[in-house]
């Protein structure tokens, strides 16, 4: 009986460390959390640097990062709930706001316009635009709004001028159809822009430097589960900011390079230069969304989707996480001066 007696507390004190030593493990478990983005371009940069320098990690996170093709599945997706935060072009989300969807644009990753109207050598000035053929990628996306934003502020119709808009693909689909002479003009991000200037082609209009409001690209969510996860939401906010503060200190440029050669499928990080100057100047310091941006992108899509006219911007973005963040002094103290 001793014996049994003496195993029976064995067996317990076993037990008992055993759950004592799992505790520990237990509570530093890291929350998960699934992030889709739909293109891979510069402005994504304090997203990455937050997974691969670990930050994430540090605010207790497991973030799944997903690549998926496409804005209007990503926003889907979000809709869904089959991912808690898409990176996304308010373009792809407002149509779903329209129809029901109770979705909050939180953070403004992008906050401009990073396409730029190139056109064939001979087209000289926006009335050379007439009758021709313009290519973007999908319709609906950032660089279709964008095109129209652009013709718009050249005061240019597709109608009445006989633009024709076609979807082509990505910039390297879109230079080369330039270089065939399959389109008469293109929108371009930075690099691609830069490339086709130097071939001798021209620039008709750059959006970022004509200052025009645009929302490009933003962290969203539904507002159903910020509410129920109020403390992921705030960790995961606080590393994507943690993130920036990286990408702009000027002592992790090497960093940051190899980051962005890691994601982008460069050869080597030196090739990740004008991609990191991109990334400096497309991304904000505090990167709140904006409401005149959101109002560009609803009165565009709007022309598409007359439902979207009746979406408020002032409804749809919340800045109150970030202003949480910024009232307790974080971003003076992520940034530190630099």
């Amino acid at each position: 009986m001793r014996i049994k007696s003496l195993l029976a507390g064995l067996l317990a004190v076993c037990i008992v460390l055993i759950f004592s030593a799992s505790a520990p493990a237990q509570s530093s478990k890291l929350s998960q959390l699934k992030l889709a983005v739909s293109t891979a371009t510069p402005h994504n940069t304090p997203l990455w640097v937050a997974r691969d320098k670990k930050i994430f990690e540090k605010y207790g996170l497991d973030v799944q990062m997903l690549f998926v093709m496409g804005g209007s599945l990503v926003s889907q997706m979000l809709a869904a709930g089959e991912i808690q935060v898409a990176a996304n072009a308010p373009a792809a989300l407002v149509s779903l706001i329209a129809g029901g969807a109770d979705i909050a644009m939180f953070l403004g990753i992008s906050n401009t316009s990073p396409f730029t109207l190139i056109s064939q050598p001979a087209i000289k000035n926006a009335a050379d635009l007439k009758g021709k053929r313009l290519g973007t990628a999908r319709f609906g996306g950032s660089s279709h709004i964008s095109a129209l934003i652009a013709l718009d502020h050249l005061d240019l119709d597709p109608k009445r001028d006989r633009i024709i808009l076609m979807q082509t693909g990505l910039d390297p689909e879109r230079m080369a159809a330039l270089e065939q002479r399959g389109l008469d003009a293109a929108m371009l991000q930075r690099l691609a822009t830069k490339t086709m200037i130097s071939k001798g082609y021209t620039q008709l209009l750059n959006l970022n430097e004509a200052k025009i409001p645009y929302q490009n690209t933003v962290l969203a969510s539904r507002r159903d589960q910020m509410a129920a996860n109020p403390k992921l939401y705030d960790s995961f906010i606080r590393a994507v900011v943690e993130g920036y503060a990286y990408v702009f200190n000027k002592e992790n440029k090497q960093s940051v390079k190899e980051v962005l050669a890691k994601n982008l499928r460069l050869p080597n990080p030196d090739a990740a230069e004008d991609f990191y100057a991109e990334a400096l100047e497309e991304l904000d310091r505090k990167p709140y969304p904006t409401v005149e941006g959101t109002q560009t992108v609803i009165k565009y899509v709007a022309e598409q989707n007359p439902k979207v006219a009746s979406v408020k911007a002032e409804r749809i973005v919340d800045s109150s996480w970030l202003k949480k963040l910024d009232d307790e002094g974080f971003f003076n103290k992520v940034y530190k001066s630099k």
